[in-house]
């Protein structure tokens, strides 16, 4: 295989496996298999456009329109995986981040060792309260026999998810707010919704940076975002990572009632993710411009 077409076969997988919107249909792909599909459809366009540009925008768009068809059955199956690593690494007490490092890991060189009995175990095992990505590596190479660059790592690392919207995708189906509310510090139930998006910004560090507030309810939230100038009104068209609040129709709250994560915005709607609907971490979505929609909080990152 040619130099170019190694570096076109690892730049669409790259691509397909750091969008988010490709995890909501393919899971989480395993990257060798994934470049096992792509090879022979590359060698085809490499023998019929040898002109081609391997680094083009419209290769990697191609690609992923061609496995949305039809082509993504084969690539399903580590979803268990992923979820068996998510619920260990809550076990020992760790938290978003290292799953999202565990991801990386699994993507760049340890999904050939996932069907080993003791792959999550041990994946799990080499995980340490502080560490850095460096020692990190070197605990994953002593345990799996790798030989994998930390550098490679970084760059992987670098392109995942590390911001709310994240945090909220690995909490996806979670029954009941209590890891939220006790987080928060309430030692029994309250509506969660707030607090879930709270949770979610500590995860990534926005708590800490002053990006989003920590808040219960609603109304603090929606205040805040208006104070500072960070703002949009119900009929505006978000980005993914903004808050959604809403206004329920004949309610008695006087600001907002409940409040979400955007995660895409996609043929005139807004799909979210929110804490509490229905007592669970569940997606949701709405017209643009939906009226029970009050406005947009808009978390500044630069």
């Amino acid at each position: 295989m040619s130099a170019t077409l190694g570096a076109a076969l690892k730049k669409i997988a790259v691509a397909l496996l750091t969008d988010r919107r490709n995890w909501e249909k393919i899971g989480i792909a395993l990257l060798a298999a994934l470049l096992l599909f792509l090879l022979p459809v590359l060698s085809v366009l490499a023998v019929f456009q040898g002109d081609f540009d391997w680094d083009s925008p419209e290769l990697v768009s191609a690609v992923i329109q061609e496995l949305d068809v039809g082509s993504l059955g084969f690539l399903e199956g580590t979803n268990s995986v992923l979820a068996q690593l998510q619920e260990a690494l809550k076990a020992a007490g760790l938290g978003f981040d290292e799953f999202r490092k565990a991801q990386a890991l699994y993507w760049l060189a340890l999904s050939p060792f996932s069907e080993e009995p003791d792959f999550v175990e041990k994946l799990v095992g080499c995980f340490a309260p502080d560490q850095t990505n460096e020692e990190l590596i070197a605990n994953v190479n002593t345990a799996f026999g790798t030989d994998i660059d930390p550098a490679e790592f970084e760059k992987i690392l670098a392109t995942t998810a590390s911001d709310m919207v994240g945090a909220a995708q690995s909490q996806v189906g979670q029954t009941g707010g209590q890891p939220y509310w006790s987080w928060y510090g309430f030692s029994s139930r309250v509506e969660w919704c707030a607090i879930f998006v709270s949770w979610c910004a500590d995860q990534c560090g926005y708590l800490d940076a002053g990006i989003v507030p920590k808040f219960a309810g609603c109304g603090v939230g929606v205040q805040w975002f208006q104070n500072r100038g960070q703002w949009l009104p119900g009929s505006a068209t978000p980005e993914p990572g903004m808050l959604i609040f809403f206004k329920w129709y004949g309610s008695d709250s006087s600001i907002a009632d409940h409040v979400g994560i955007v995660e895409s915005v996609e043929n005139g709607r807004v799909y979210t993710i929110e804490g509490n609907a229905g007592d669970q971490v569940r997606r949701n979505s709405y017209p643009i411009g939906y009226g029970e929609i009050k406005g947009y909080g808009v978390p500044v990152t630069d």
